[in-house]
């Protein structure tokens, strides 16, 4: 599974300092006239809490199964990445909708983090963006799956030396997230962008089994294998036991890590991906919500539909680690 750095940067979109000048200058373009910009890039990416209707005509006579990001989706992204509790009313939502979905959190966040901040124990987890999955706990079942565990070691010996790297950098911290590190500047001063890049270039250039990228605000650092969350999607899938069944899954994130899971949801033709977005992003999320309190709102609505006798698993009542149960 493992695989050479420039082909794994091949496989990317853009590189990193092509993205970073590819979202300042779409950032530019969009301020003035942002509302017009917006209107029709929402157009193409209608806002599904006034497309619902339409999500449950896809859904129908489907195995519906949901995956969702944390960070930006869940809870709103903020500055200090160790405070980004999870609200309670969130946290209600999700519980009642893993009571009639299966339902797995893909983050880029370590997995037992995640855990801590959610504080549910029906869900499906794959952290480190989606190298470190497991089951319920208390399920029926024992499932986990780490293809990224020989790298561990590597990981910490690169935490370190990211460490030092940046260490001088005022605002900037570094998150060990088992299986890849992240390298945060959302508290740096603007000019600081430049020196943390190739700081952490110098780090990569170092070790021909590991690659970067970025996200909001972050670097992520990983292992150069041929895995992201649109793999954990599919491996979540297999592990589920539904993978050979008519499965309509419905992913929600906010960030260019996500945008794999949506491409495999499009090709695959699984389900629909949606993007969390108040900006103009390219995509290939079907539909959109603009934040994280219209993404409580959407999940509200899936959890009441699950509840209806439309709801396909209500005549299956459950896969591999997972039950359904009436609220």
């Amino acid at each position: 599974m493992s695989i050479d750095k420039q082909e794994m940067l091949s496989r990317l979109s853009i590189e990193p300092n092509e993205e970073q000048r590819r979202i300042e200058s779409a950032e530019a373009s969009v301020i003035e006239p942002f509302a017009q910009a917006y209107e029709g890039w929402e157009a193409k990416h209608p806002n599904v809490l006034e497309n619902f209707e339409q999500l449950e005509s896809l859904a129908q006579g489907k195995l519906v199964t949901v995956f969702l990001d944390y960070d930006g989706t869940l809870t709103p992204i903020v500055n200090n990445p160790d405070r980004a509790y999870l609200s309670e009313a969130a946290r209600d939502v999700v519980r009642r909708l893993a009571h009639v979905f299966p339902t797995a959190i893909i983050s880029g966040r370590g997995r037992k983090k995640v855990e801590e901040f959610v504080q549910l124990t029906e869900l499906y987890y794959a952290g480190s963006h989606g190298m470190d999955i497991a089951a319920p706990k208390g399920s029926d079942v024992s499932l986990e799956y780490r293809p990224a565990e020989k790298y561990e070691a590597l990981m910490q010996m690169v935490k370190r030396r990211l460490e030092d790297a940046t260490g001088h950098i005022q605002g900037s911290s570094i998150e060990d997230n088992t299986y890849c590190i992240s390298v945060h500047f959302r508290n740096c001063h603007p000019d600081s962008f430049e020196e943390i890049m190739k700081s952490v270039e110098r780090v990569v250039d170092q070790e021909p089994q590991i690659f970067f990228t970025r996200g909001r605000k972050v670097l992520e650092v990983r292992p150069c294998i041929d895995w992201n969350k649109g793999s954990a999607l599919v491996h979540l899938l297999s592990m589920l036991g539904i993978a050979d069944e008519d499965v309509f899954c419905i992913y929600i994130g906010d960030d260019r890590t996500d945008e794999d899971a949506f491409q495999v949801l499009s090709d695959r033709r699984l389900g629909a991906g949606i993007l969390v977005s108040n900006k103009v992003k390219q995509t290939k999320g079907i539909w959109s919500v603009r934040n994280t309190d219209e993404v409580r709102k959407l999940l509200e609505r899936l959890a009441n539909y699950g509840n209806s006798e439309r709801n396909l698993w209500h005549t299956k009542s459950g896969c591999k680690g997972w039950k359904i149960t009436r609220d």
